[in-house]
């Protein structure tokens, strides 16, 4: 089994921000005996706080931004350092992430940063001589029909050449990759005038190997939304009983974008049949008076779901066959068992009428 673990140095925490909402990014100021570190030039222009560690923005539309950053090399040889500019999204941990790209993004995000922003040709793979630095440009466009809000992304900065792996005692290798990303937040007028979220759907799952229910909850708004508390339970339709239940404090999710709330079996099996789902989120963010949001949603868990998911689970107990597949077996012996007695009986019936004939 092998575990990428991307390493961000000096800043190894992100950095909580309440400008417009909280904002998490991972920056440097410093090199930490990795051989290179990425600072941010601050850009000219209107900004929303010019002592923030991130590009923090106030835009227009139609109008055409600069951002740079400075990589410097320790080293006593020439690096490469490759950048990209991502869109943010929501991850799985109700975080909002900055230093990879989804499979898919959420169906409200009509602007993404990372197609109005350009890396300069030559500074997408930079090369930094020994000891010396180097100072890459971005240009943002932003387009002339985007909305009023905030648009989040990253510029996200990674070596070239470190592919080098050490493995563990217990056969894990470890790939260490020393990365930067630093958050670029492009207010566009001003904020939104409050916030909105949707339930999309229920849907079962694997969370880390772990059997669960995702309430799949979506920010279709350009906005940072923050201070989220979401609840959920589980009964089965038509009853009171909360079989399952989460809650977690302390989300954030990125603009436009959906979230899988996980709700666990933990140790018990996962079984078919016709369920409810109530789903409460509330926000204290700042920018906006408190809002709560709350749903009630049926869903219906299926025998091949059952099937699919336990066998793939870990740490949960194994599930027994349905009690529909031991009738059927049931009702499949019983049947030979009267077929094997009438034959039996068809048999001595023949039998004593043969004898009968004889005399």
């Amino acid at each position: 089994m092998k575990k990428l673990n991307i390493l961000f140095v000096n800043l190894l925490a992100f950095l909580l921000f309440f400008i417009g909402g909280s904002i998490v990014t991972v920056a440097s100021t410093q090199n930490a005996g990795v051989g290179y570190s990425v600072q941010k030039i601050s850009p000219e222009g209107a900004q929303v706080s010019e002592a923030s560690s991130y590009y923090d923005l106030l835009v227009t539309p139609g109008e055409t931004r600069t951002i740079q950053a400075r990589i410097q090399n320790s080293e006593a040889e020439e690096i490469s350092v490759h950048s990209d500019i991502f869109t943010t999204y929501t991850n799985a941990n109700g975080e909002i992430s900055y230093t990879s790209q989804p499979e898919k993004y959420d169906s409200s995000l009509k602007f993404k940063v990372s197609d109005f922003s350009t890396i300069v040709a030559s500074d997408i793979d930079a090369t930094i001589a020994p000891n010396s630095s180097e100072v890459v440009t971005v240009e943002i466009k932003i387009p002339n029909n985007i909305p009023d809000g905030v648009y989040l992304g990253s510029w996200y900065f990674l070596k070239d050449g470190q592919d080098e792996t050490t493995s563990s005692s217990e056969g894990i290798s470890i790939n260490n990759m020393y990365s930067y990303a630093m958050a670029i937040k492009l207010t566009v007028n001003k904020e939104i005038e409050a916030p909105n979220m949707n339930l999309l759907n229920i849907t079962t799952g694997l969370n880390n190997y772990r059997k669960v229910i995702n309430a799949n909850l979506q920010n279709d708004q350009a906005a940072v939304l923050s201070n989220l508390t979401v609840s959920a339970e589980v009964m089965k339709r038509g009853e009171y009983e909360v079989l399952y239940s989460n809650e977690i404090s302390g989300l954030i999710m990125a603009p436009n974008s959906n979230y899988s709330f996980p709700v666990f079996y933990n140790d018990e099996p996962m079984e078919a049949g016709r369920y409810t789902m109530n789903v409460k989120a509330t926000t204290t963010d700042p920018k906006w008076a408190e809002k709560t949001w709350e749903w009630t949603e049926d869903f219906t868990i299926t025998e091949n779901e059952v099937r699919e998911y336990s066998s793939k689970a870990i740490n949960d107990p194994e599930v027994e066959e349905s009690n529909w597949t031991w009738l059927i077996i049931l009702l499949i012996v019983i049947l030979i068992i009267l077929l094997l007695i009438l034959l039996f009986v068809l048999y001595r019936r023949k039998k004593k009428k043969e004898e009968e004939q004889d005399r």
